[in-house]
Order: structure tokens, then sequence, then C-alpha cells
């Protein structure tokens, strides 16, 4: 269950402090990655809807309830645009959709998804959309920003721990020639 899965905000009601750091990496209000994927993409009402729902996020956790007529006052987007700029940011794997009837109308939940923080938990079609900085020499990976680390003057993926290759810095000249083979998984 996703909310198994995370440790979920504590927030202090009084001064509004939050007490725990989301798992992936430092403490943004809004999801800079899942900004960055949509501006790539030129999808400016997907991210004003996502920054719309970021927006009503309480000490409830994950899940947001605005109506139709919210998002579209607050997003400053027709309601008629809404389903399709919803169906991007569900296709990309931030946020997933869950309904419930109260009455005779269906009522829409939003669940705010971790990849919409943490890059690394992205689906393969939100990557593709992310600028890469670096390869991984072992695994062959793209990587962003937040898959390596400086240790030294070399740079590790800190997923496999193979030294990654910078763009924009020149490495240096290995001592012996290294041939790569393909791993047998």
């Amino acid at each position: 269950m996703f909310s198994e899965r995370i440790t979920m905000r504590k927030i202090d009601k009084k001064t509004g402090e939050i007490f725990n750091i989301k798992p992936g990496g430092m403490y943004a209000p809004l999801p800079i990655p899942a900004h960055q994927v949509l501006i790539r993409l030129r999808d400016h009402q997907a991210l004003r809807i996502l920054t719309c729902l970021i927006s009503h996020l309480g000490s409830n956790g994950w899940e947001v309830y605005p109506s139709y007529s919210t998002i579209s006052y607050e997003a400053g987007v027709s309601r008629n645009s809404i389903r399709k700029s919803l169906d991007l940011l569900v296709e990309m794997g931030f946020i997933k959709i869950g309904t419930w009837r109260e009455g005779k109308k269906e009522r829409n939940t939003y669940f705010i998804q971790e990849a919409a923080y943490n890059s690394g938990l992205m689906n393969k079609y939100a990557k593709t959309y992310r600028y890469c900085d670096g390869a991984c020499r072992r695994c062959g990976a793209s990587l962003d920003r937040g898959g390596f680390k400086a240790q030294g003057d070399k740079h590790i993926h800190i997923g496999c721990g193979g030294s990654v290759k910078v763009r924009g810095i020149a490495s240096k000249s290995p001592y012996k020639r290294i041939i790569l083979k393909p791993r047998d998984d």
C-alpha cells in the first residue's frame, strides 16, 4: 500500500512546522522534479493543476479532495480542460485518482504520488523528460542530479556504486583501457 511505504508528514498545527522530511531528498513544498518534467513537456495547464492539488495538502497525508470548480478557479483553467491535464498527471505517475459516491454525486480523491517529489521513483515515460546530467559507467543508467553524489574528485552512482561521467566535466584519462562487456542478468 502506498501509505505504508513512506513516512507521513507530521505538521505542528499551531506553527505549520513540518517534522518529517520525505525519503529521497530535500524538502520542497512544491514537487520540483514533477514541475521540471511538465515544463519540459510545455504543458502549463497540467503544471497549474498539480500546483493547485499540492496547495490543498494538509495534515491528512497525501490525498486531497478539491472539486472541479475549485481546481478551475484556483488553476485558472476551464472545467473542460481539467480532465486532459489530470489524465497526463496520472500517465506520468504523479497522481492517482480515486472516486467515491456521496449521495447522487461521484466525488474524486486525488492521491499525490511520491514520484512527483523523487525522480528516482518516476516511471519510464516521465524519466524521458528529465534532464540527463550524467551516465553510470557500470550499469549504463542515465542520471539526473539526484542520482549521483560527489565523493572527493569522483562522482558515484547512488544506485549501484559505479563511477559516473558527469556532463560538462572532463574525465581524466584512465591508466588502462577498459572494455565494457554486457552483463548477464
